[in-house]
Order: C-alpha cells, then sequence, then structure tokens
C-alpha cells in the first residue's frame, strides 16, 4: 500500500474509503501531497550577486523518488562520499566523483548513510541495518530489526541510533549490532513515513515521534527524561490529524527547537523539557541554526528567520511560496535551500532575500546541500546524479 499518492483533486472524495483501508489493514502509508515542480521568479539584476559552476557529476545507480518529507542524506568525511539510493545500492565515491566501492543492500536505503571510526551504516525498507568497512566496503555485520528503517543511522558515543516505520527507537552496539535499548510511541493509523533523525547532545536523545511528541532519552539506558507535545492532532479526519515530527531537532543556546508537520515549531528547555514558546507553523525540514538564529522552511515553501528567544518571525521570504522545498542548510556567509523542481536557491540571512539561484537537475533535488571547503556543496538529484558545485560571489 506504500506508494500511493493522494492528489488534492481527489482528497475529499476518497478520504473515508482511504480511511477505512488503511486502519483495516494496518499498513502505514507514505503520504505525499508536495505541489509539482515550478519556475521560480527570476531575479533581478541587482540580486543576482552568486554565480555557480559546476565542479564534477557523477551518475550513479537506481533512482531516488522525490518525496520532501523523506530526503536522502550525503555522507561526507575527509575525502570520502557514501550514498545509498532507493534500488538497493550503496556507493562511495572519492573527492573527484570517482566510485571506489559499491554493495547491495537487502531492502532499499533511501534515506542514505553515516560514516563513522572508519565505518559506514546504513538501514533499509527490509529492516535491516548494515555495517561496511568504510576503505573497501566489506561487510562488517548486519542485523534484522522489526521493520522498516525510516532514518538515517546516527553515531554517537558507542551507541547506534535510529528510528523504524513502526514507532520505535533503537540503540545498537557499534560493534556487532546488537540491540542496547528501544523506546517506542504510539503510532497514528496515518503518517508521513519521514520520522525525524535522532539528535544527542550532552548524553541526551531527542527524539520526534508522529503523533507529535518530542521525547528526551538517556543516550546510555533509553530512560525517558521527559516529554512534551509539539502539536495536538485535530481535525475531522486522517489526513487533517497529521502532526508527524518529521523536522530533526535542534540543541542551541540551552533549548531543544522541534518542529510538526501542520502543527507548531516549538523551544523547549534543555533540561527540564519546560516549553518557553509555541508558534503555529508547519515544517517537515530540520530547520537550520545559524548565525545564533533559528532559519526554517515552512511547508508551503516560505523561508523564515526566527527569534530563538521569542519564536517571533524576523523575516519571512514568500516568493517560493507553493514550491516544494526538498532541503535547507548553510554555508560560509550564506543560506540555501533546494526544491523539488531542480532548483540552488542562495538566500541573505540578515535581508532574506534570495541572492542567487540556478537550475542544477531537470528532475529535482533529493538532498540539503552539503556544505565542504571553500564554499562548494554536494546535492543529489532525482535521476541519481551527485553534483559538486562551487559557489562565488559576483
Amino acid at each position: 500500500m506504500r506508494g500511493i499518492l493522494f492528489k488534492s483533486i481527489w482528497r475529499t472524495a476518497v478520504l473515508g474509503t482511504v480511511a477505512v483501508l488503511l486502519n483495516g489493514c494496518g499498513v502505514m502509508s507514505w503520504f505525499q501531497s508536495s505541489p509539482g515542480p515550478k519556475t521560480p521568479p527570476p531575479l533581478s539584476k541587482g540580486e543576482n550577486q552568486v554565480a555557480f559552476s559546476t565542479q564534477w557529476q557523477a551518475r550513479l545507480y537506481g533512482l531516488w523518488p522525490i518525496n520532501p518529507y523523506q530526503g536522502t542524506d550525503i555522507a561526507h568525511q575527509g575525502r570520502q562520499i557514501v550514498v545509498s539510493d532507493a534500488s538497493g545500492h550503496l556507493v562511495s565515491l572519492n573527492d573527484a566523483g570517482s566510485q571506489q566501492w559499491i554493495r547491495s543492500l537487502a531492502g532499499k536505503s533511501a534515506r542514505g548513510a553515516t560514516i563513522a571510526h572508519g565505518v559506514v551504516y546504513t538501514g533499509t525498507t527490509a529492516g535491516k541495518v548494515f555495517a561496511f568497512d568504510a576503505k573497501n566496503g566489506h561487510q562488517l555485520w548486519s542485523v534484522q530489526l522489526t521493520s522498516e528503517v525510516l532514518t538515517p543511522v546516527v553515531y554517537a558515543h558507542d551507541h547506534l541510533l535510529l528510528q523504524t516505520v513502526n514507532g520505535h527507537l533503537w540503540a545498537l552496539n557499534p560493534k556487532d549490532g546488537k540491540v542496547q535499548w528501544t523506546f517506542s510511541m504510539n503510532q497514528p493509523s496515518l503518517i508521513l513515513r519521514a520520522v525525524s533523525t535522532p539528535t544527542v547532545h550532552n548524553g541526551v536523545v531527542y527524539a520526534g515521534f508522529a503523533d507529535g511528541t518530542l521525547a528526551a532519552l538517556s543516550l546510555s539506558t533509553g530512560a525517558e527524561l521527559w516529554h512534551a507535545r509539539v502539536a495536538i492532532a485535530h481535525g475531522s479526519n486522517e489526513l487533517a490529524r497529521m502532526v508527524d515530527v518529521a523536522a530533526r531537532p535542534v540543541v542551541a543556546d540551552g533549548q531543544v527547537f522541534a518542529a510538526a508537520y501542520q502543527g507548531n515549531l516549538a523551544a523547549y528547555a534543555e533540561q527540564s523539557g519546560t516549553q518557553n514558546w509555541s508558534v503555529p507553523m508547519s515544517v517537515y525540514l530540520t530547520p537550520v541554526w545559524f548565525k545564533n538564529h533559528l532559519f526554517v522552511a515552512e511547508a508551503d515553501g516560505a523561508i523564515a528567520e526566527i527569534d530563538p528567544g521569542s519564536g517571533s518571525v524576523l523575516w519571512r521570504n514568500t516568493r517560493l511560496k507553493g514550491h516544494a522545498m526538498t532541503g535547507l542548510s548553510s554555508c560560509g556567509e550564506d543560506l540555501l535551500a533546494t526544491d523539488n523542481g531542480g532548483y540552488l536557491y542562495v538566500f541573505d540571512p540578515e535581508s532574506g532575500h534570495r541572492i542567487g539561484q540556478t537550475r542544477i537537475s531537470s528532475s529535482g533535488i533529493q538532498s540539503s546541500p552539503v556544505c565542504l571547503a571553500n564554499h562548494q556543496i554536494l546535492a543529489l538529484s532525482d535521476a541519481g546524479t551527485l553534483y559538486r558545485i562551487k559557489l562565488s560571489k559576483r
């Protein structure tokens, strides 16, 4: 039942039937309602302040279906780049874009890989987690979990953290994949299939769940320290009640920032979980902590700067409203974003104005830009092409 696309013009007509089917079979659905690719408004001559040059591009295996709720991470460490695709391949490249090794996985792994201490970790739709030697791709171990892995693997102080589609957060031993502890929350009948990647800070795991909950757990034991409701489901149907905490929690300035789709953006005291502020805002991409402020891409395509102390919107750029944003990051002095139309955007973080844009690929971009040295970035297209782009001020 995965892969069903709920087009907006049919939502009202088929809603009742869909809800019955989902509840009846107990299968989580891949909900996708992002708008089709759009051409952005042009930049005036004075606004066009950034030039783009492609350093190299590498065509990889498989396809990465554009789903902004479930983007692909690009792993980069030293001179190694590792990506995984929706066809079940794990590919390692060097810094020049040449393939080093490739491995086939049991199941697909569209969420990306993680490199840590000379090992590449990744999880799959078949519920398996793999560890490979980063140098040669030799498999070190694999372990079978109870359901599909929905997040990249997070390495943190001799623990591997990940979440699965059944609402479980797992801690595994990096040496052999053995389960150290698990934690779970109740799952709604309909989810985005975009569980937030856990964040670890000062020995605490911060994780978001599909029911709108943010939980703080002990990294060593998995014991719950506190939990908070980022959003409370409301509405007359399952679609309206979707409040997944899909964005990865951000820890900065003594606060934990969390965001829910069709819910709120909120800040909590790091130690106690006390809510400091909450503002209505639908967000599925992970916010960016940059220049001591919080930047978010809203679900409708607007980009905004948020005052971390009060939650006040300092500026909001709505020129890309209606676009399906697929990534948000920072590089150098600039704020970067990508969309399902294949465009890379550069924003001035002080004013929120677009100061550059280019179309990298006609097939859309499926990853947040990864910042490298010398103001270069990596971006992965839906067609499976990895790009290394250099940005320079005009």
